[in-house]
């Protein structure tokens, strides 16, 4: 009789924790991501539509998620969310950003509705082109306001990271003893952003919104997909480092001084000197030498980092040491394909280099 006790025991706690959580079918196309709706949503879960959620994860400012409710979309949401924890940052590109006119037409986002929740995926919620996952909700919301302009604004994430992670892990245990015979359950962060209210459209009463990108990085922009890479320079060749875009701008890549605090150099008679060693061909990728040294004398130690100048972000260590990438020598080109080489012959594509970095995200 004990033992079937416990056996009803323990079914019934399965039962009671999974009912505290919400079944999501997310999408997993460069980011996991579910919305309330979208504007001409296509009939088949295969094809990305024209105003898909999609488009907030392509890096390209002409494209838009667009939602698909009636009167001004207050309330319509995304969901979006990573398997890495909370980055620092969220960069939004508010609205239909193709052109000027496109903007003014169109609704902005005036303010958002952040909700935090933590999603679990067992080993049958994959399915052809997504995943279920339940989900539950954190305890605190947050109101975020945008100004009502084109291009990027950035904000910091307005959850505190240790009380997550600590409502992460008591979720995470609370759901392995709903599921104890599952062999696989994995669990990712994501982030509900809901419209509160909303900038009038001259024209049409649809809400848009261009770019959404978690971040880790400080200067808290890249270069979207539709500006071409002009050129990388330093000025008077030395110093803080600069990106010259089609779109008109110069933008700061690397700045001395920011750095040398990241770094924490700052010994008042401590340097750091930036050199650029090679751009590639398509200028999307910068190696850079650090100097660094004391003004009193002494060894001057230089390292080689490799940076990604569309992600404005250097790429990580990480995916360098597991590359076996040491000594980095410069670029070079094999039929309009870029390589990075290193100074013992070996060469690795970019183009992984750059697909790692996003995965690091998701």
């Amino acid at each position: 009789m004990k033992f079937i006790f416990m056996v009803l025991f323990l079914t019934s706690s399965g039962l009671f924790l999974f009912a505290q959580w919400d079944r999501v079918t997310f999408e997993d196309a460069d980011m996991y991501y579910s919305a309330s709706s979208e504007l001409e949503k296509p009939s088949s879960r295969k094809d990305f539509g024209r105003y898909s959620p999609h488009n907030l994860f392509d890096h390209n400012t002409s494209t838009a998620w667009v939602e698909g409710e009636e009167g001004s979309g207050i309330g319509s949401y995304i969901l979006a969310g990573s398997r890495f924890g909370l980055t620092k940052y969220i960069l939004i590109y508010n609205g239909y950003q193709d052109s000027e006119s496109l903007f003014q037409k169109n609704n902005r986002v005036k303010e958002l509705k952040l909700t935090l929740f933590i999603g679990f995926i067992l080993d049958t919620g994959a399915q052809q082109f997504g995943f279920n996952a339940d989900t539950a909700a954190y305890k605190k919301s947050a109101l975020i306001t945008l100004n009502d302009e084109m291009g990027v604004q950035r904000f910091g994430v307005p959850f505190d990271r240790e009380k997550v992670e600590a409502f992460r892990e008591n979720e995470r245990n609370r759901y392995h003893m709903a599921y104890p015979g599952s062999r696989r359950i994995e669990d990712f962060i994501f982030v509900k952003f809901e419209i509160a209210s909303v900038y009038k459209g001259s024209k049409w009463d649809d809400t848009c919104i261009a770019e959404l990108e978690f971040t880790n990085n400080t200067t808290g922009f890249y270069i979207p997909v539709n500006q071409k890479i002009n050129k990388i320079y330093q000025k008077g060749g030395e110093g803080d480092i600069f990106v010259h875009t089609s779109s008109g701008q110069n933008i700061t890549l690397v700045e001395e001084h920011t750095l040398a605090e990241e770094l924490k150099y700052t010994d008042t008679d401590e340097f750091l000197n930036l050199q650029i060693m090679d751009v590639s061909l398509d200028n999307e990728w910068a190696l850079i030498d650090y100097q660094h040294g004391f003004s009193t004398g002494g060894h001057i130690e230089e390292t080689q980092h490799l940076w990604s100048v569309r992600r404005m972000e250097e790429v990580p260590s990480v995916l360098l040491e597991s590359s076996h990438l040491e000594d980095l020598l410069g670029f070079t080109a094999k039929n309009d394909t870029v390589f990075l080489e290193t100074y013992q012959g070996k060469q690795v594509l970019l183009e992984e280099i750059g697909l790692d970095m996003d995965n690091l995200k998701h």
